[in-house]
């Protein structure tokens, strides 16, 4: 928590100053307007797209290299920026900083497939004509495997790399690639088996098998094939001249040819390697089939896989939800990982999606990740979002780190103040720290509140705070008095507000030692306000009506609220549909009867009034 945050700056960095921008050209005028903007709300995704598409019709290196870097620090899953960003270098001709800018584009968002092709491209494009160019490609095509190679639709990815390889000879390592990939469930999985199959008819198999898979093989076949080699050997050997041009940095003109000798197969060998081999992996493609088909359904529901602003549909958020749950019920760690990461990009400024990751995280023990998957999200996606920081302050808290724990609801309310929950987190923490004393002193606690109930913007905001301070006064210091003044004191700011009369009424129910007359008086406070509506007022009656029948010892009063109250009930343009007789009313003659005695009786309309049973009815 030390520091100030990276998105604390965005927008604070830009450069206004008109003889900076160079002179008044229209295009430079709309650029000082649009950094205007983004400097007033450094939250306004719009204005931000907007300055990044002036500040590529004006090359100006700084002002650009600013509007990109603020942006992609409160919006790094934009992986197409990163893309313009990396251009915007070449095109300047600033090679290594271009470099730079993808390999922070790939930081921050590794499962981009886009994005590795884009930066693989470009390191073919330099890589031309140097020593280890090969390698180093080879290397970043790895690093884009191992990264995004789980994707879903990182199918591209995949072949290019197998094709890549094949281009350059490499049989043996594109054979170990397609090894990978016919167990990795991806969306072309069929496709990828079909080509395959096309490469293994193509090769010779010594050239796609390790040594130990080739004998193996042999051993398997031979027995089976003895009979159709007549006496000829599996393979005969034959020579060629090499003169395939280096990429590697070689002088050309000094490169020889180079005498080749390989194996030429028999065409019975050939078939019957070219059949183990398929079906060997057959099996694979057919689990990897069933990986598939099972992910199929929450896939096919995945209609915006890429980050946005705009907020996800419901039905998005919950295939995501049930994407991961299904996921986390199969326990393969890695893959749960990739999803999480996935879901992320998605859902980035869905701050229960940030926890659900960390608490599962939690769960493995690895506390580590969790803090730093709480860290990514109140740091970078969800900075003015208080949900998030309570759930990372209570994962302090809960790990014993009392400071960090207040330090992160500290910041954020200096950041984004007067949030409510985030005052009533810190309060609680205070009185969980107070609590582990013996005899806990709540005076500062109380200040507290005393102070934020001063400081409300307004009197709902104030009451909602004095509810607070009367129950803590009734449930930690026992001082049901005091409880009881705040809550008066509260009244006679708010007269109108309903919580604070039904508190008052459960304040007087809370204590086995409170008397009827405590209570009464709070029912009465509440039936007989002039600032109360009708309705509310009813309701309370009610409830007075129910202790005196259940809890009072004097009939006398219950009789008398009885008459207080159906004149109450009279007030009402339409008869209220709850009534004394806990029951709806219902219509005999001009009066009403107690729903039960109707149920009871089986009253029929039909039946002669002298009939009928004798009923009592109170007006």
């Amino acid at each position: 928590m030390n520091g100030q945050p990276a998105y604390r700056n965005i927008g604070q960095n830009v450069d206004l100053n008109h003889d900076a921008l160079g002179g008044d050209s229209l295009e430079r005028l709309m650029m000082k307007d649009a950094l205007r903007a983004v400097k007033d709300n450094q939250y306004d995704f719009d204005a931000w797209t907007r300055l990044l598409k002036i500040v590529e019709k004006v090359n100006d290196e700084k002002a650009s290299r600013d509007a990109y870097d603020g942006f992609l620090r409160r919006y790094p899953y934009c992986y197409g920026y990163w893309k313009k960003y990396a251009d915007f270098e070449r095109n300047n001709k600033h090679y290594e900083k271009c470099l730079t800018v993808y390999e922070r584009g790939l930081e921050a968002i590794p499962l981009s497939v886009d994005l590795w092709l884009s930066y693989i491209a470009y390191v073919k494009e330099i890589a031309q004509g140097q020593r280890q160019a090969t390698a180093k490609i080879r290397d970043v095509y790895t690093r884009a495997l191992e990264a995004c190679g789980l994707e879903f639709r990182s199918d591209k990815l995949w072949v290019e790399f197998i094709d890549w390889e094949i281009s350059n000879g490499e049989f043996d390592k594109a054979m170990i690639l397609f090894d990978v990939l016919i167990s990795t469930p991806i969306a072309l999985f069929a496709s990828h088996f079909e080509k395959f199959k096309q490469f293994v008819n193509s090769q010779e198999p010594d050239r796609i098998l390790t040594s130990e898979e080739y004998n193996a093989i042999t051993d398997l076949i031979y027995p089976k094939i003895k009979d159709s080699l007549d006496g000829e050997p599996l393979f005969f050997m034959e020579e060629y001249e090499d003169d395939s041009i280096p990429i590697d940095g070689e002088n050309i003109e000094e490169v020889q040819p180079k005498t080749v000798r390989r194996r030429k197969h028999n065409e019975h060998a050939l078939k019957a390697f070219r059949e183990e081999i398929i079906n060997r992996k057959h099996q694979l493609y057919l689990e990897n089939e069933r990986e598939v088909s099972i992910r199929w359904v929450y896939e096919n529901a995945i209609k915006r896989p890429y980050f946005h602003v705009k907020p996800l549909e419901r039905d998005q958020l919950r295939n995501w939800y049930s994407y991961l749950d299904f996921e986390i019920r199969t326990g393969k760690k890695t893959r749960i990982l990739f999803l999480f990461e996935r879901c992320m990009i998605a859902c980035a400024n869905y701050e229960e999606m940030w926890i659900k990751y960390a608490n599962y995280l939690e769960q493995l023990d690895d506390l580590a990740s969790a803090r730093a998957i709480y860290k990514r999200a109140t740091g970078i996606h969800c900075p003015r979002k208080p949900g998030i920081h309570l759930a990372y302050s209570a994962f302090e808290e809960k790990l014993g780190d009392i400071e960090t724990s207040e330090a992160i609801l500290t910041e954020f309310d200096r950041r984004h103040p007067d949030y409510i929950s985030i005052h009533l987190r810190l309060i609680s923490i205070e009185r969980r720290k107070a609590n582990k004393n013996g005899n806990p002193d709540y005076s500062s606690l109380v200040a507290k509140y005393e102070r934020l109930i001063q400081d409300s913007p307004s009197k709902k905001v104030a009451s909602f705070w004095a509810l607070k301070l009367a129950r803590f006064h009734t449930r930690f210091r026992h001082d049901r008095k005091l409880a009881k003044k705040v809550l008066k004191e509260a009244i006679s700011k708010d007269k109108d507000n309903v919580q604070l009369y039904l508190q008052l009424v459960d304040l007087a129910y809370s204590s086995s030692h409170s008397r009827d007359s405590e209570i009464i008086a709070a029912f009465d406070t509440a039936v007989d306000s002039k600032d109360l509506g009708l309705e509310e007022r009813y309701q309370f009656s009610l409830r007075k009506m129910e202790f005196l029948e259940e809890m009072s010892g004097d009939i006398s009063r219950l009789h008398q609220h009885i008459e207080k109250h159906l004149a109450l009930e009279k007030t009402f343009d339409t008869p209220p549909q709850m009534t004394i007789f806990h029951g709806k009313r219902v219509p005999l003659f001009k009066e009403t009867l107690p729903q039960q005695l109707v149920d009871q009786k089986h009253l029929k309309e039909e039946e002669p009034p002298e009939k009928r049973p004798k009923t009592e009815i109170m007006d």
